[in-house]
């Protein structure tokens, strides 16, 4: 045990057991070679990482890597963390066992410190991805900022790229807020957002030995304007998972939503000296996801069809790909289960979501078996690439080569090698039949509004981006009517001339009246009225629901209203609390220091 050496490390190491079950050491062992990308043959195990798709390569950020050291004999292995990025070319096919993996020279000014689980979002406008918090190495040397800093990579196009602290334009910001692990993050092409997470010594030096904060509501980073923002909102959420869906948009704006997925929902602490309880906790499951509006800052909450993934999970992993018909499907796999402090449950199956019908579909398992603390992105035209994963701990070798599993969505099967030349995609045959099947028609929506954005052609509700197919023939309608109400008309005015002559030259009255013939009674004009108002509501418009509106199908379990407000300054909402924004606020006064008892909330 020489990596821990003072009294105070030797607490934290006792807490690593019962966390973990096992022991392993971070860090660089003193004449023993280790690497941020070890040879095939000595690679054990990743985890924590985190990836991004720019242009043709993959580039992978953080997370920690074990790896066989010394005597090949040697049983177990060491984790440590990495202090480079990594970057794989897709440009051309790869098999897992022998796919070269750049390490690109971070030695400048810039670089974050090795890291673990943080928020992670990129910009595919400029070619960059950014770093928020994540927990870092418990070594002696360990390098930490006083306070929080954003870090951005900026890729070459080479496979190669450079990093810097992006400093928003309101600095001051930086100073009331913690840096977390476990946050959910997404963004448009505009902002990311940060949902929940925790914070602890681990991640920020000023939250205090022994301490876990957890954080309330979400943070805005605005990348343009580079502004930093607090979005008030009293949910807690850790280890939750969000994908941006860019072709459903709530707002007029067009910045899609985000969907949230997964994880805890710890109630928050106000003295911030134990671990969470996970026997306690509520979780989100996922017969009800989550929807995000970017613009509005409003969450909705929608109901799913289908065999739902089993939970509570948090760490799994989230990759999609939109569909020709306009669709989206969002491939779901892998993930932990907390049931208690120091017992980690890990699955193994993979699941598709399907939007719009919001439906479930169970594809294969993973043939790797059982892995959490993986991260994935969609690549080439219908491919995911998944990067590590621990299972629960470094010492069990990786049965993917290197890491890297390849799943292909429309065939459902997975591989360990990457085809740079596959074709467009296609959604899953069984995902096609269902919507064949007119079982988008079936689906219960929670709210007409969410009815309206992913399903307009549905329940007799047109879709105002197509063209009425009536349109035409009500044109030709009303030309044929003018024509054929001008020549009555003449003709009635012809016979009223000679009526009237008659009775000039003969003064003889008309002995009879004659009633002219109607086009319907009132009866039949009233049950017109009816029809159009309160029958088929084709030809009524929608509106916003009223406040007493209730959301349908929604699971009890959940708790939600639908159209909670996200930011206070929306307008007062019965589901939310008034009071100002929160998000891991910094205490004032010093902070006591003590003995780590926490640090199972690292795995």
């Amino acid at each position: 045990m020489t990596a821990i050496s003072s009294s105070c490390r030797s607490g934290l190491a006792r807490a690593a057991l019962l966390g973990l079950g096992i022991f392993q050491l971070h860090g660089l062992v003193e004449g023993q070679e280790i690497s941020d990308s070890p040879p095939p043959d000595k690679f054990v195990r990743r985890g924590f990482a985190r990836v991004a798709l720019i242009g043709d390569y993959l580039y992978i950020e953080g997370g920690e890597v074990s790896q066989q050291v010394g005597d090949q004999n040697q049983q177990g292995s060491r984790s440590n963390y990495m202090n480079s990025t990594l970057s794989i070319d897709m440009s051309k096919s790869w098999d897992a066992k022998t796919v070269p993996i750049r390490i690109i020279d971070n030695k400048i000014s810039g670089k974050p410190p090795a890291r673990s689980r943080p928020a992670f979002w990129t910009n595919q406008q400029d070619g960059s991805f950014y770093v928020w918090g994540g927990m870092v190495s418990y070594r002696k040397d360990r390098v930490m900022p006083k306070f929080p800093e954003l870090y951005k990579f900026v890729t070459d196009g080479s496979g190669g790229g450079k990093w810097s602290i992006e400093t928003p334009s309101n600095p001051d910001f930086l100073r009331t807020v913690y840096l977390t692990e476990l946050a959910a993050s997404a963004a448009t092409d505009e902002t990311a957002f940060i949902f929940g997470g925790l914070a602890g010594e681990w991640t920020d030096l000023t939250v205090g030995w022994g301490r876990t904060e957890i954080a309330t509501g979400a943070l805005a980073f605005n990348m343009k304007t580079k502004t930093f923002e607090k979005l008030g909102y009293e949910e807690t959420l850790v280890g939750a998972v969000a994908e941006h869906i860019p072709q459903f948009n709530l707002g007029t704006k067009k910045q899609g939503v985000i969907l949230i997925m997964g994880g805890y929902i710890p109630e928050k602490r106000v003295d911030g000296n134990s671990a969470i309880d996970y026997s306690s906790v509520s979780s989100h499951l996922f017969d009800n996801i989550t929807i995000f509006d970017p613009e509005t800052r409003q969450m909705h909450y929608q109901t799913t069809t289908g065999p739902t993934p089993p939970g509570p999970r948090r760490e799994f992993c989230l990759a999609g790909f939109a569909t020709k018909e306009g669709g989206y499907d969002i491939l779901l796999f892998g993930g932990e289960s907390k049931r208690e402090p120091g017992l980690d449950f890990r699955y193994e199956d993979a699941w598709i979501l399907s939007l719009p019908g919001f439906v479930w579909t169970k594809a294969p398992n993973m043939p790797t078996q059982r892995r959490a603390d993986h991260h994935c992105t969609p690549a080439g035209k219908r491919q995911v690439i998944s990067v590590g994963g621990t299972a629960p701990g470094w010492r069990e070798p990786d049965p993917a080569p290197q890491g890297l599993m390849v799943f292909d969505m429309p065939s459902m099967t997975w591989r360990f090698s990457y085809d740079a030349d596959a074709g467009d995609y296609e959604s899953p045959q069984v995902i096609k039949d269902w919507y064949n099947n007119g079982s988008l028609s079936n689906v219960k929506w929670s709210s007409p509004i969410l009815q309206q954005v992913f399903a307009p052609g549905s329940f007799g509700i047109p879709n105002p981006d197509s063209p009425d197919p009536n349109s035409q023939s009500s044109e030709q309608g009303h030309s044929i009517g003018a024509i054929v109400g001008g020549v009555l008309g003449g003709l009635a005015g012809l016979l009223a001339l000679i009526a009237v002559g008659i009775w000039y030259f003969f003064y003889r009255p008309l002995k009879q009246k004659q009633k002219l013939p109607q086009t319907g009674s009132q009866e039949a004009l009233a049950a017109g009225d009816k029809y159009l108002y309160t029958g088929t509501p084709v030809n009524i418009p929608l509106q916003e629901a009223e406040a007493g509106w209730k959301p349908a199908e929604v699971a009890s379990n959940h708790g939600y209203v639908e159209l909670s407000v996200f930011s206070p300054g929306l307008g007062p909402s019965p589901s939310v609390s008034p009071g100002p924004p929160q998000y891991s606020f910094r205490p004032e006064g010093p902070q006591s220091p003590m003995e780590m008892d926490g640090y199972s909330e690292r795995r």
